[in-house]
């Protein structure tokens, strides 16, 4: 969509003419008479008397928003051209209203509230031109630019920026340009969120039957652990995984990032559990083992060695065993070359 404004003689025209024209054309497009009743709508609220309660106006206004995009899911090719308008329509203005408006921050929340409800009609339609997709990429880079410029305030921007970027599942945007606007609100407020989002999941059970009943927000997991680890969040990040992990591997990644986070009793304590729920991984026994090792319990750890090389005779464990330097590993070590040698 071209920003810069052009000059035409239709300009001198006043508003009055403009709707009789546009509003005969209507007639016969029905998606301009649907454009134009968004249109009309949205500046009889925006204009309204001061003495309007400030709620119930944004209702108003996101509702109106509502019924212009639609409530398609799954959109065919010919619906998301449609909805690319519609898109290109709201970006348009958004941007002239801001201009004029007295309440910039009403405008920039009614821009959030499109854009998720874009992106969710985006994650399953079917935009095979690709016009859905631009629009709405362009829609979010002129939004984030418009927050950038006129919400000072971190506390606010990470209220606005947060819940948009965490719905961008098409990838309309590159995921580090959107952990870098994240970066530049409050982290406070940014980590408070994530924090009650991890809260309220699910905790998933590690098994060695993984179907796709396993992922819980499994694409909202993804989401998440990528945001912490821009933000270098340690002990979320280890929260995140160890209430995600579906499998033995993934158990594997978050015990260590409990450690990595100063947890190691609650990595430990973690491990155990879910080794006893599969108790013949050998990817859980070795991390297991080794925080057994780091944390100086040696007599868990060789009972934990014994027991697995009992599974499975690997050589791997007489390695694994030297680290600890005790008689009684020295002893163990000696038997299995002994059992492996006959």
């Amino acid at each position: 969509m071209a920003k810069e404004h052009h000059t035409s003689a239709l300009a001198s025209r006043s508003g009055q003419e403009w709707m009789l024209w546009l509003g005969r054309a209507s007639q016969y497009m029905p998606d301009l008479h649907r454009a134009l009743q968004f249109l009309e709508g949205s500046c009889e609220l925006l204009d309204s008397p001061e003495g309007l309660d400030h709620k119930l106006r944004s209702r108003k206004l996101k509702q109106l928003i509502n019924r212009f995009v639609g409530s398609a899911r799954c959109p065919s090719a010919q619906s998301c051209e449609k909805i690319a308008i519609r898109t290109q329509i709201l970006d348009g203005w958004l941007q002239s209203e801001l201009n004029r408006s007295a309440d910039p921050n009403l405008l920039v929340d009614l821009g959030a509230h499109a854009l998720q409800k874009l992106m969710t009609i985006c994650e399953g339609a079917d935009d095979k031109h690709g016009s859905l997709l631009k629009a709405v990429r362009e829609f979010t880079r002129d939004w984030l630019s418009i927050v950038s410029s006129r919400v000072e305030n971190t506390i606010e921007r990470a209220h606005l920026v947060y819940p948009v970027a965490m719905l961008d599942q098409a990838g309309l945007v590159d995921p580090s340009w959107w952990w870098k606007q994240i970066a530049l609100c409050d982290r406070h407020t940014v980590l408070g969120l994530v924090e009650l989002e991890i809260n309220d999941m699910n905790e998933m059970q590690p098994t060695s039957n993984v179907s796709w009943r396993s992922f819980d927000k499994r694409w909202r997991r993804l989401r998440l652990r990528a945001l912490l680890e821009h933000l270098e969040e340690k002990f979320l990040l280890a929260e995140l995984l160890r209430k995600s992990a579906v499998d033995d591997f993934e158990a594997v990644v978050a015990v260590r990032k409990l450690r990595d986070a100063g947890r190691s009793r609650d990595a430990i304590t973690q491990a155990e559990q879910w080794l006893r729920a599969l108790p013949r991984s050998p990817v859980l026994a070795e991390a297991l083992f080794d925080l057994y090792v780091d944390d100086g319990w040696d007599e868990e750890a060789l009972a934990l060695a014994v027991t697995h090389f009992s599974y499975d005779p690997n050589p791997a464990w007489l390695e694994r065993l030297a680290r600890l330097g005790s008689v009684a590993a020295a002893k163990q070590i000696k038997a299995w070359k002994k059992q492996l040698a006959a």
